[in-house]
């Protein structure tokens, strides 16, 4: 919560509903009598800025340095010039802390007004300055994300975090101003609750384009604003220009735009067991992702192709996802991946270079002793409530040999796996996974642990989780 830098001092001749003499806070005198009393009194938050006419919370702690037992009262004192408002019995043992609430209703004021407050246990204080608003508190604006790239001709949306500060709400107005030549082109209306703030998505109808285009787009509000360049790709330009990325035996990577009706697929090789030999077999393009029928068209991304446990095509925050499934009881290794241009006749467009040491490795049945370490690289969070949660991690061999093994996503105070792929890494090597699940849609802000397991290591880390009625 909002809160400046406190000042320690003594407020002399407290009385409940009088006025209070403030002593000279900066003298020695005061600070030794601060020093010398056995009570320290610490204000730890406050719930500033408020709304005129609004509730202040003051939360202190009061701890007793003294041999005996404290029975006494808290009290809050307000304004410049001082006036007690509030008063709370506490009880505190011998060298131990309590924590006391006290609270005062804001008059109603026509001007922004900052004022001290005090809370004061037998002549030992702690003050801060807290403000009250008489108008609408600003907003802070950020982008939280944009879709593009995109292709000519497709809607933009610019999506932004709007926030208030201190335990205040807020109907703010925002708008979308895009291009060089900045021109509105959307905006929205919308309530900012305190405690959390909001998301709100902006749209944009992009132009008809030859050439790819880069411009800005800002999001203005009242009070802020935020400003992002994206990137519009024009009719002149391939539109399935892609990079494909091998990053292991198990997971590619096809990054480009697609238009409507446009498949990408993976082939894959793999060993079953065969009462002796292993048995070798492949499918090829039976893993597919079309655009215009699993995501929407046209598509700019990243698609992943990665063995799973069962068949499956889903969106992510940054494109989409293919789980291959594991044909091979002893090891399934995505072999290849076909791209538009060669999928009507079944050509393979892009080999994975890994793939015949992958295979080998599965028939010859090495594994050494590998050992699978992990950290967590990133994640996207916060995110409201509904949202997609990605995390990223690093999955490091440390071992002598080769390693293959589940790396899992298991998140919440009670522990639940929401989602997994697999790893082959050779002695030193490392592979950057993503995972991720959406969310679900809870009414209030939780913070819970993600944790990200390989047979070997786990690495964890805290994440936030807006909820809806924040």
């Amino acid at each position: 919560m909002w809160q400046t830098p406190t000042r320690r001092g003594v407020l002399e001749g407290v009385a409940v509903g009088g006025l209070v003499p403030v002593a000279a806070t900066g003298t020695a005198a005061a600070r030794t009598a601060v020093q010398d009393a056995p009570i320290d009194v610490t204000i730890q938050e406050t719930n500033s800025p408020v709304e005129t006419g609004a509730v202040l919370e003051v939360t202190a702690t009061v701890e007793n340095g003294g041999s005996g037992s404290l029975s006494t009262d808290a009290v809050l004192v307000v304004g410049h010039d001082p006036t007690v408002v509030d008063t709370r019995s506490i009880q505190v043992g011998a060298g131990a802390t309590e924590t006391v609430e006290l609270t005062f209703e804001t008059a109603i004021v026509d001007n922004d007004q900052e004022f001290p407050v005090w809370v004061v246990v037998d002549g030992a204080a702690d003050s801060t300055n807290v403000l009250a608003y008489a108008d609408a508190p600003p907003v802070a604006i950020e982008i939280f994300r944009t879709n593009d790239p995109l292709a000519t001709g497709e809607v933009l949306e610019v999506t932004a975090r709007l926030e208030t500060e201190g335990d205040v709400s807020a109907t703010e107005t925002v708008e979308l101003i895009v291009g060089h030549n900045p021109t509105t082109v959307d905006s929205a209306t919308v309530s900012v609750q305190s405690g959390g703030g909001r998301l709100v998505t902006l749209e944009f109808e992009t132009a008809i384009v030859d050439n790819t285009q880069e411009f800005p787009v800002r999001v203005v509000g009242s009070s802020d604003s935020a400003e992002r360049t994206v990137r519009v790709i024009g009719r002149n330009d391939d539109p399935v220009e892609t990079d494909v990325t091998f990053t292991s035996c198990t997971r590619a990577e096809v990054s480009g735009t697609f238009g409507d009706g446009d498949s990408v697929a993976a082939s894959t090789g793999f060993y079953n067991e065969g009462g002796g030999e292993p048995l070798y077999g492949n499918t090829l393009l039976e893993d597919w992702i079309e655009i215009g029928t699993h995501v929407d068209a046209p598509f700019s991304g990243t698609i992943v192709f990665e063995i799973g446990d069962e068949r499956d095509v889903s969106t992510t925050p940054d494109g989409a996802r293919v789980e291959v499934p594991d044909y091979g009881e002893l090891g399934t290794v995505l072999t290849g991946i076909t791209l538009p241009p060669d999928y009507p006749t079944a050509t393979i467009s892009r080999s994975n270079p890994q793939a015949q040491s992958c295979l080998e490795e599965i028939e010859s049945g090495a594994g050494g002793e590998g050992t699978l370490s992990v950290s967590i690289d990133g994640t996207n969070a916060p995110v409201d409530a509904g949202d997609f949660l990605e995390v990223t991690a690093v999955v490091e061999n440390t071992g002598g040999g080769s390693a293959s093994g589940t790396v899992a996503l298991v998140v919440g105070h009670d522990p639940q796996e929401v989602d997994s792929t697999t790893v082959s890494l050779e002695s030193g090597a490392s592979e950057t996974v993503s995972l991720g699940y959406t969310t679900y849609p809870a009414a209030q802000t939780t913070e819970f642990p993600v944790r990200v397991e390989t047979p070997d290591d786990s690495a964890v880390r805290s994440v936030t989780v807006y909820g809806t009625e924040s």
